[in-house]
Protein backbone atom coordinates (compact mmCIF):
# COMPACT_ATOMS: atom_id res chain seq x y z
CA UNK A 1 0.00 0.00 0.00
CA UNK A 2 1.24 3.31 -0.93
CA UNK A 3 0.68 5.02 2.55
CA UNK A 4 3.20 2.53 4.21
CA UNK A 5 6.10 3.43 1.90
CA UNK A 6 8.89 5.31 3.63
CA UNK A 7 9.80 7.84 1.53
CA UNK A 8 13.31 8.33 3.15
CA UNK A 9 15.12 4.89 2.37
CA UNK A 10 15.17 6.21 -1.58
CA UNK A 11 17.56 8.60 -0.27
CA UNK A 12 19.85 6.13 0.54
CA UNK A 13 19.40 4.30 -2.11
CA UNK A 14 20.33 7.12 -4.35
CA UNK A 15 23.39 8.05 -2.78
CA UNK A 16 24.71 4.55 -3.09
CA UNK A 17 23.92 4.29 -6.40
CA UNK A 18 25.15 8.17 -7.03
CA UNK A 19 28.64 6.91 -4.63
CA UNK A 20 28.85 3.65 -5.32
CA UNK A 21 30.01 2.41 -1.67
CA UNK A 22 27.97 2.89 1.46
CA UNK A 23 30.50 4.81 3.41
CA UNK A 24 31.40 7.31 0.21
CA UNK A 25 26.95 7.77 0.57
CA UNK A 26 27.45 8.34 4.60
CA UNK A 27 29.70 10.70 3.87
CA UNK A 28 27.41 12.80 1.29
CA UNK A 29 24.56 12.30 3.53
CA UNK A 30 26.45 13.15 6.68
CA UNK A 31 25.07 10.56 8.64
CA UNK A 32 26.91 7.14 9.97
CA UNK A 33 27.77 3.92 7.62
CA UNK A 34 25.68 1.48 9.97
CA UNK A 35 22.73 4.23 9.15
CA UNK A 36 23.30 3.94 5.36
CA UNK A 37 23.43 0.41 5.64
CA UNK A 38 19.97 -0.50 8.00
CA UNK A 39 18.10 1.95 5.60
CA UNK A 40 19.29 -0.38 2.48
CA UNK A 41 18.11 -3.25 4.51
CA UNK A 42 14.89 -1.45 4.64
CA UNK A 43 14.26 -0.71 1.89
CA UNK A 44 15.27 -4.44 0.34
CA UNK A 45 13.09 -5.50 2.90
CA UNK A 46 10.08 -3.08 1.99
CA UNK A 47 10.55 -3.98 -1.70
CA UNK A 48 10.78 -7.41 -0.93
CA UNK A 49 13.83 -7.73 -3.67
CA UNK A 50 17.55 -7.70 -3.46
CA UNK A 51 19.42 -4.33 -4.53
CA UNK A 52 23.33 -5.37 -4.04
CA UNK A 53 25.77 -7.69 -3.68
CA UNK A 54 28.85 -6.97 -1.61
CA UNK A 55 32.31 -7.26 -3.12
CA UNK A 56 35.33 -6.15 -2.55
CA UNK A 57 36.00 -2.77 -2.60
CA UNK A 58 32.23 -2.00 -2.44
CA UNK A 59 28.52 -2.80 -3.90
CA UNK A 60 27.40 -4.59 -6.62
CA UNK A 61 23.87 -2.99 -7.79
CA UNK A 62 21.94 -5.91 -9.30
CA UNK A 63 19.88 -5.48 -12.54
CA UNK A 64 16.75 -4.86 -10.22
CA UNK A 65 18.66 -1.51 -9.00
CA UNK A 66 20.15 -0.40 -11.60
CA UNK A 67 16.17 -0.19 -12.83
CA UNK A 68 14.96 1.33 -9.75
CA UNK A 69 17.24 4.03 -10.01
CA UNK A 70 16.84 4.54 -13.91
CA UNK A 71 13.19 4.96 -13.10
CA UNK A 72 13.72 7.27 -9.12
CA UNK A 73 16.38 9.50 -10.16
CA UNK A 74 14.17 12.50 -12.06
CA UNK A 75 10.66 11.49 -10.04
CA UNK A 76 12.91 11.54 -6.92
CA UNK A 77 14.06 14.95 -8.16
CA UNK A 78 10.98 16.28 -9.22
CA UNK A 79 10.12 15.72 -5.57
CA UNK A 80 12.50 17.66 -4.11
CA UNK A 81 12.03 20.62 -6.13
CA UNK A 82 8.11 20.82 -6.08
CA UNK A 83 8.76 20.95 -1.93
CA UNK A 84 11.37 23.38 -2.28
CA UNK A 85 9.36 25.47 -4.60
CA UNK A 86 6.42 25.04 -2.14
CA UNK A 87 8.21 26.21 0.62
CA UNK A 88 9.49 29.03 -1.58
CA UNK A 89 5.41 30.05 -1.69
CA UNK A 90 5.06 31.12 1.71
CA UNK A 91 8.30 33.16 1.88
Amino acid sequence: MLMDVNLNLYKYFLAVMEEKTVSKAAEKLRVSQPTVSYNIHELQRELQVKLFVVERGGIMPLPRALLLYQQLKPIYALLLQTISSFAECDK
